[in-house]
């Protein structure tokens, strides 16, 4: 019984992972877009 419910509770983590794993780097990239384009608005004045 005990090993079962081990075994559910891992299956969950690594499916939640399989799930979540490509909306954080679609959220990662969206942020790291934002940044550049702050950067590249910030360096226009300058020159």
């Amino acid at each position: 019984m005990f090993m079962k419910t081990i075994s559910i509770f891992i299956l969950l983590i690594y499916w939640s992972i399989m799930i979540f794993a490509p909306v954080m780097s679609k959220d990662v990239k969206m942020s790291r877009a934002k940044v550049n384009n702050t950067n590249i608005l910030e360096q226009k004045p300058k020159s």
